[in-house]
């Protein structure tokens, strides 16, 4: 009975859209809940890609209020967006499905972009925004909690397994931990930071342990009493930059336009070179032969990992060494990035030569989407770290 009802229904609202659609362009799409990343980042890259390619649509987004994994950005994000119920969503879908229509779904349903292919970030103001008494609410909290907000603060997300494996228990996600990263090798570089008088926040929800670190000038968050979603959206909202690995939360201080240093990045094909204000250094790898991958090596690799994600019975985990930065590959990306945002994110010639030498065996254009769209934008302004590359110039080259 519930199934001739979804029929009914799903027929009914295809039905109601294609009668519309000579007046109303009308689509509507599942919004993507499961990973903080793509929650956040998919009204901003999708309402601001609509406008660049003059699509001319009224958007639906469904949503599962109960699997959301932060209230308070559910709250903001769904200012911006047009909200419905999932069973509007899922009968249609099942209808579509059920005689075989999935080839018209494309008139019906909205993709899920996550990938800046048009420089949006350099080109447009944050879709997300926060209210004067949100950003009240928050700074009367580390007011309270002997916290000056007045000083520039740096965000540091390392990412480890805990988190996904809170949200999504049942989900097979080892494949993710080459993408984990030591906290406490982070340590030289959070010492340094406070030696100029920043504040260092490290971020997460659910995190395995604590840094082995305490000062006043450093916010061990995931084990603070007063951590709340809003201030998990607050700190990337108000911070200068972020250090990251490039997982989840980070995604917040990416669509307010912080400048952003991706350390450990282990996802070699798709490194963010969309915006001026992204700079990153990897991880290293070796295969089987004990022998370092070169760049070209480096993207293949990843490519043939990427692509297997979507294809039964293919192996997504890697048998290579993927090899942490160490502290003074860390320090010296830190420092290069420091300098690179007082520039007003204008290159050095070292960088421009750096850049140009990474890019050169970097194929780009192989990178692409779920939907088999490019994943790159054509200009690609993100900055390689030159200390880096020409640290292991040898290796890479």
């Amino acid at each position: 009975m519930k199934d001739i009802f979804k029929l009914i229904f799903g027929f009914l609202i295809v039905f109601v859209i294609i009668l519309l659609k000579p007046l109303f362009n009308i689509r509507i799409g599942k919004y993507p809940v499961e990973r903080l990343g793509t929650f956040v980042v998919t009204p901003e890259i999708w309402i601001r890609k609509k406008k660049i390619l003059n699509i001319k649509s009224i958007d639906f987004w469904a949503r599962i209020p109960l699997k959301e994994p932060n209230a308070f950005l559910s709250k903001i994000i769904h200012r911006e967006i047009r909200s419905i119920p999932m069973y509007i969503y899922s009968s249609s879908a099942y209808f579509l499905n059920y005689f075989n229509l999935n080839k018209f779904s494309k008139d019906f349903f909205l993709k899920v972009y996550t990938r800046d292919t048009h420089n949006i970030i350099d080109n447009f103001k944050p879709i997300i925004k926060l209210k004067k008494t949100e950003i009240k609410k928050a700074e009367k909290i580390l007011k309270e909690n002997n916290i000056d907000a007045s000083k520039k603060i740096v965000c540091l997300n390392v990412r480890d397994s805990l988190y996904l494996k809170k949200i999504l228990p049942g989900f097979k996600s080892s494949y993710h931990d080459r993408r984990d990263a030591d906290i406490n090798n982070y340590l030289q570089i959070i010492k340094y930071l406070i030696s100029k008088d920043y504040i260092v926040v490290r971020m997460g929800k659910h995190m395995k342990k604590k840094v082995n670190f305490e000062h006043s000038n450093f916010i061990d968050y995931p084990f603070c009493k007063y951590r709340t979603d809003l201030l998990d959206v607050y700190f990337g909202y108000k911070c200068y930059m972020t250090i990251s690995t490039g997982s989840g939360w980070d995604s917040i201080p990416y669509s307010f336009r912080k400048p952003i240093l991706y350390t450990n990045y282990s996802s070699h094909s798709k490194i963010n070179l969309s915006s001026v204000k992204h700079m990153t250094i990897f991880k290293l790898v070796k295969n089987l032969e004990n022998k370092y991958l070169n760049i070209e090596e480096l993207l293949e690799n990843d490519l043939s990992l990427i692509t297997n994600i979507y294809k039964e019975k293919s192996s997504i985990s890697s048998n290579f060494t993927y090899l942490e930065n160490t502290n003074d590959d860390l320090l010296i990306a830190t420092k290069e990035f420091e300098k690179y945002i007082d520039n007003n994110f204008i290159p050095s010639d070292e960088q421009i030569k750096y850049k140009s030498k990474f890019l050169s065996k970097f194929n780009a254009d192989k990178v692409t989407d779920i939907y088999g769209e490019p994943a790159h934008s054509k200009d690609l302004r993100g900055m390689l770290c030159s200390g880096f590359l020409k640290k292991y110039e040898q290796i890479l080259f």
